[in-house]
């Protein structure tokens, strides 16, 4: 009906402008930029040669698996370009909170919806990032802080459907400390398996405990070959400098960002749904201490893993994940005949095929063959030395510019052999450092 023709807000991906439905109800328009899929398309082409590149020129990066990594980004910029998906997204947050009064959700009208443009509810509301509208307003910063904590970690524990970048831009406040969140286009989704690691993740790291959060870890560790000595020495060396640090110093975000540099020195690469977790806990930290300078998102954690690990172990949540385990374990034993017969018929028909992975065994290789080089360049060297000595014995026979040959020919065999064995210590040397 009445339309704002100059947006209030802006992204890279979208727009927004303010305006009215027929019936005056005053709405936002969040509409897709024109030509933005092919401008993504694009950028994503570059950077998958980028990628490309960089496997093949740095053998190192791979550990981080960054084709991985850029093929998540492709299917999360997917999403985000298709902003009906941010529309469902928020009536799943509506729904989550329905039973919430502190905390409001726009109301998306489905109608004028569609992939390109999306209409919400327009709520009139303080920015989270105005301290001192705020301040003016009478709202008690550190209920903010506290509330908004909890909405957020109640998403992540509880609803395993979480807002994944909370910053201030996305938040506004209402009269009575109440919360309006809006911009669902980042969100990220735990499986209950990964909720359960979450949780024993953050009971561990909260008790400073090194056993049990590499007990964690080693869910994570796929296809990489770990060190688990090693790995074991790490994480208590980490945990151990947080040890007598009293909880209100210690930042949650500051010991994640530790972890997640401490497996990729494993090669252990995070599930994305995790990383998209650390950094929505991360960017809760900074807007809690924003608005609250003795803030600390590790005291907020302990009441809500208390309450999960209680949920997990109540009789009827026992009961499920043991009917849970009882039927995989019927339809594995159930599908062992069907498999054993796939398998036989394959090896009958010569199609077995066994993978082995045997990039160690080419290291192993690689190493042989360079000492076996070695050994061949030493004994030659020795003989060198040796057929050098007996020929330099020998008197007379021809000479040449008045050297007799024989001598010449001893000399040239010891100089030939000083650079062979300087080249046999200097492989060594190199052999040693890698």
């Amino acid at each position: 009906e009445a339309l704002d023709t100059t947006p209030f807000a802006s992204a890279s991906i979208a727009q927004v402008h303010r305006a009215k439905l027929p019936s005056g109800a005053p709405v936002v328009l969040k509409i897709r930029r024109p030509g933005i899929e092919k401008t993504v398309a694009a950028d994503l082409r570059i950077l998958q040669h980028v990628v490309t590149l960089v496997e093949a020129n740095l053998p190192e990066a791979r550990r981080y698996q960054p084709q991985r990594i850029l093929a998540e980004f492709s299917r999360s910029l997917s999403r985000e370009l298709d902003l009906a998906v941010e529309a469902r997204h928020v009536d799943r947050f509506a729904k989550n909170f329905a039973g919430e009064p502190g905390v409001l959700v726009p109301k998306v009208y489905w109608e004028w919806t569609s992939p390109m443009m999306n209409v919400q509810e327009y709520i009139e509301a303080i920015p989270g990032t105005d301290l001192e509208a705020i301040d003016r307003a009478g709202l008690d910063r550190k209920e903010l802080a506290r509330r908004g904590t909890e909405v957020v970690l109640k998403m992540i524990l509880v609803d395993r459907f979480f807002h994944a970048d909370p910053h201030p831009g996305n938040v506004f406040y209402l009269p009575g400390n109440r919360l309006v969140i809006i911009d669902f286009g980042m969100v990220g989704r735990l499986t209950d398996a990964r909720r359960d690691e979450v949780v024993a993740m953050m009971s561990a790291i909260a008790r400073r405990d090194a056993d049990a959060l590499m007990e964690v870890v080693l869910e994570w560790t796929v296809d990489a070959h770990v060190d688990e000595n090693r790995l074991a020495y790490d994480l208590d060396e980490l945990m151990f400098e947080y040890v007598d640090a009293p909880l209100k110093d210690v930042r949650i975000s500051t010991l994640l960002r530790e972890v997640n540099a401490l497996l990729r020195e494993h090669s252990i690469v995070l599930p994305s749904d995790l990383t998209l977790m650390f950094k929505a806990l991360a960017t809760l930290e900074g807007l809690g201490r924003q608005y609250d300078p003795e803030f600390r998102l590790v005291s907020h954690l302990e009441p809500f893993l208390e309450r999960t690990l209680a949920e997990r172990n109540r009789p009827e949540s026992l009961v499920r994940r043991g009917r849970q385990g009882v039927n995989q374990f019927v339809n594995l034993m159930g599908a062992i005949p069907r498999d054993l017969s796939r398998l036989f018929k394959d090896a009958r028909r010569g199609k077995m095929r066994v993978d082995l992975d045997l990039k160690r065994l080419d290291d192993f290789g690689r190493r042989l063959d360079d000492t076996i080089d070695r050994i061949t360049i030493g004994i030659m060297t020795a003989s060198l030395v040796i057929g050098s000595s007996i020929v330099m014995t020998i008197k007379g026979g021809p000479a040449l510019f008045g050297i007799p040959l024989l001598t010449a020919l001893g000399l040239l065999g010891y100089v030939i052999a000083f650079f062979n064995s300087v080249w046999i210590i200097v492989s060594i040397w190199r052999a040693n450092r890698r």
